[in-house]
């Protein structure tokens, strides 16, 4: 039966007073749901990797366990509206609550190592990663979930309009994540620390509830909104003084011998000093990246590479290089040494706690410091390099994998002269390479050698490896290696001639070599299929819980196993209930949005990965591209909208899902034009015609569910679980495992279901 205008429960409890002021009031509140939950979205994501060193698997455990409450306080909006008459202080209290929530979970996060007694430099399994993020995510999501189901309400008049206050809510919360995204990639993120930006939720949210229950005295509401401008103005040093604070307990919980000195948020990561007696150490999101000083390391590893081209004169020095590299680099006679940082942050702040020594080879006339991206520095036409030396650290996420691909080591390749010589170090070990260790190790060696031929090995617990393009052999004897370096008559503090046979003894070199050159399972690591980074991720998890059984049974087949599982369970579950219109049409629906919203995630993912891949970190601009999937959401559900009633919806439905299926079988071509064009907005523009599709797809699902239903958060549920699976999977399992072909393939596999759950409801709609 339709209710008659008026007879929604929320008009006269939520909404009692002027239509108009009350209409803007309701708009207001949605489009705040979106901007505070993607605000707080983005600074819990921020706090999980820096204090669980994350990586890509960490993004969309996290994004998973969000979604799933979201998913839950959502589905529970349905019955609140049923059974709970007093909608109106419910609706402004979750409102008021829910960002201070944020403040909470921000500390839980920050804190975790000394709930959990893990110390400083350990990685956190897993499965500790998971249980974390699903406990201290509950709340706050479950509220901003409920805050959608009962804003989309309040937006609704009538039952047969159910459909379109969903959509509009829809609408307005993904316009507010839109604003909030952008306002936090090219504002926030440069003005404010994250508690401020908390602050600045909390106040807004107030002055929604303020609007919504004075709406009618607006002298007040001016009145109100100066003084909380004030207010935010005066309190934020207080409150800049109060996260340092909280900084430096964070450390001393973690290890009491360490003194917090400061950390900054820069574009492309969190860095923090802390001090042990005369030993500074710089963690950059949450990992120790160097020691300050490291002169031994930096001697072992510069003299190992320099001796093979000891009169280089161009050399390219990526990463790392302010902490004794360069220093012993110009020991050597060269006339030109670039030096690479993507993050122009770096060096002001490590170069205080430097010593003079290291800080006057900074200085050096010969010394270039840019800037850059070092892949965007490659692209680049310019003279060729003697030697090219990558300092990065190991493929722990995709964004340092894409210095381990073929694509990269093509790069260097090209960028080196004849006899010129590229070198870099990863974990190994000197006598036993376990499973997981001799997989990383056998990715990496194996790539290098996919482009560099003549290479050579230095054995060690960071083992050195090394190629050229010239056709001699690299020399491996440790006499020649020792009297060549005597010829250089360079000293220094720890690196001796002697250090050669220690470094290179013959049987270690040729154990290792054969060990790597006789594997079975290769996996070539590449821009679209980045493997190493999971081979690196499986050896941590092996370290922490002593085992990875789980994972070894995790393969192409098994997940492609699976995938025809579960399409054709629910293929056959549709089938079971042909002469039920009504519930095959449910079932459809349901497994449309779940499936659907899993491939959008998994999209979502991919792009940003692909991001990285190409524009060297997501850290900063992870809120624009979210914005811009969001306003493609947004979009997507109002051209939907406006096509309902023009055309057949069953028609509708079916073209947007082959159009969904021919971008995820597309997606290898569409990736290589995004990491061959490097055009941000380009990258921007693609993430938002995606969301589109997944926007127009949510718009015409949600009016063929409520055209007999009045669950008007069943839908959203549904969605957010499905985009909770593919967080989950995406970078964990589909792109590691699969690369990116198969897993379009396996997209469009689980997606068939849907297509064919279409063709077989009911003409009538």
């Amino acid at each position: 039966m339709n209710r008659k205008p008026g007879s929604n429960p929320l008009n006269g409890l939520l909404f009692s007073k002027t239509d108009s002021n009350y209409s803007y009031s309701k708009h207001v509140s949605l489009f705040y749901i979106g901007f505070g939950s993607i605000l707080s979205q983005i600074l819990l994501v921020r706090e999980f990797l820096v204090n669980f060193y994350g990586n890509e698997l960490s993004i969309g455990i996290i994004f998973a366990c969000w979604l799933v409450w979201v998913g839950l306080g959502s589905a529970f909006g349905n019955s609140i509206i049923k059974h709970n008459k007093n909608l109106f202080r419910l609706f402004l209290v979750i409102i008021a609550i829910t960002p201070a929530i944020t403040f909470v979970q921000i500390l839980a996060v920050k804190f975790v190592r000394a709930f959990i007694h893990t110390t400083t430099g350990e990685f956190l399994s897993m499965l500790d990663l998971l249980g974390f993020s699903f406990v201290v995510l509950s709340a706050g999501c479950f509220l901003w979930g409920l805050l959608f189901t009962l804003g989309a309400k309040s937006l609704t008049l009538e039952k047969d309009e159910l459909w379109f206050g969903v959509n509009k809510a829809y609408i307005l919360e993904s316009l507010g994540s839109v604003i909030g995204g952008l306002l936090f990639s090219f504002v926030f993120a440069s003005l404010f620390l994250t508690l401020q930006i908390v602050f600045l939720i909390v106040i807004i949210a107030w002055c929604v509830v303020l609007r919504i229950a004075i709406s009618e005295k607006k002298w007040l509401m001016t009145f109100y909104l100066v003084g909380m401008t004030i207010v935010f103005v005066a309190l934020l040093q207080p409150i800049r003084l109060l996260e340092h604070k909280i900084n430096g307990y964070q450390w001393s919980f973690i290890n009491n011998k360490l003194t917090f000195v400061r950390s900054i948020d820069t574009k492309y990561q969190n860095l923090s000093l802390l001090c042990l007696e005369n030993q500074h150490t710089i963690y950059a999101d949450g990992r120790p990246a160097y020691n300050i000083p490291n002169t031994y390391d930096a001697e072992l590893f510069t003299h190992s590479i320099m001796i093979h081209q000891t009169d280089a004169k161009r050399v390219l020095v990526l990463g790392g290089g302010f902490n004794g590299v360069i220093k012993e680099v110009l020991k050597y006679p060269v006339h030109d040494v670039k030096y690479v940082e993507i993050d122009p942050a770096l060096l002001p702040f490590v170069e205080p706690v430097a010593n003079i020594q290291n800080q006057q080879a900074l200085h050096d006339s010969r010394v270039h410091i840019v800037y850059m991206d070092g892949r965007e520095l490659l692209r680049r036409k310019m003279p060729s390099f003697d030697v090219i030396v990558m300092n990065v650290g190991e493929p722990s996420t995709a964004s340092l994998n894409r210095f381990y691909t073929v694509e990269f080591f093509r790069q260097c390749y090209q960028s080196l002269n004849d006899n010129g010589i590229f070198a870099f170090s990863f974990p190994s070990s000197t006598e036993y390479l376990a499973d997981e260790l001799k997989d990383l190790n056998v990715s990496i060696y194996q790539t290098f050698k996919y482009v560099f031929t003549n290479t050579l090995i230095i054995p060690g617990t960071h083992a050195v490896l090394i190629g050229t393009k010239s056709t001699k052999p690299l020399v491996s004897q440790p006499d020649s290696l020792a009297q060549r370096f005597t010829t250089t008559r360079i000293s220094a503090e720890y690196f001796t001639k002697y250090m050669f046979e220690e470094l290179m003894p013959p049987d270690q070199i040729k154990f290792i070599t054969n060990t790597l050159e006789a594997a079975k399972s290769i996996r070539i690591n590449t821009d679209n299929n980045p493997v190493t980074y999971y081979f690196d991720l499986l050896l941590w998890n092996k370290f922490l819980q002593g085992n990875n059984q789980f994972f070894s049974y995790i393969t192409s087949f098994w997940i492609f196993v699976a995938g025809s599982v579960g399409s054709g369970l629910i293929l056959l579950l549709i089938l079971l209930h042909l002469r039920q219109p009504k519930k095959q049409k449910q079932i459809t629906l349901a497994a449309i949005i779940t499936v659907c919203g899993m491939t959008g995630m998994a999209l979502n993912l991919l792009f940003l990965i692909n991001f990285q891949e190409a524009f060297g970190s997501i850290y900063e601009m992870v809120g624009a591209m979210i914005a811009a999937n969001m306003l493609g959401l947004a979009l997507g559900t109002l051209v939907a909208s406006q096509l309902i009633g023009k055309y057949k919806q069953k028609t509708l439905l079916f073209a947007v899902l082959i159009t969904i299926i021919s971008v995820v079988l597309l997606l290898p071509k569409l990736l290589d034009f995004l990491l061959f064009i490097r055009l941000i907005p380009i990258t921007l523009f693609v993430t938002l015609l995606s969301g589109g599709l997944i926007g127009m797809l949510f718009g015409l699902v949600n009016r063929f569910h409520l055209h007999n239903s009045s669950n008007v958060g069943s839908i959203y549920a549904f969605d957010v679980f499905g985009s909770s699976i593919g967080a989950l999977t995406t970078c964990s399992l589909l792109l590691p495992v699969l690369g990116i072909q198969e897993t379009g393939i396996f997209l469009a596999l689980i997606l068939s279901p849907a297509v064919i759950g279409i063709g077989l409801m009911s003409k009538t709609y």
